[in-house]
């Protein structure tokens, strides 16, 4: 987990709406490949269902891990 990373889910998670950008889209789409190691998948946006699981699955991801350091 890079701390960058870190930092962008917790302002994203601050920032709650009940829609999400496209830049926010692809960012958790590639977060989640990344983090579950899996190839890049971008879900249809018709079907928010995989996206939310994706928030979901993320969440307890960085709710599992310690804060990371500074270098």
């Amino acid at each position: 987990m890079t701390k960058a990373d870190w930092i962008w889910w917790q302002n994203f998670r601050e920032n709650l709406t009940h829609t999400i950008t496209n830049d926010e889209y692809l960012k958790i789409s590639e977060l989640h490949a990344q983090y579950f190691n899996h190839k890049l998948n971008l879900p249809c946006k018709c079907s928010p269902k995989i996206i939310q699981s994706y928030i979901d699955d993320l969440n307890e991801y960085w709710s599992s891990k310690p804060k990371p350091r500074s270098r």
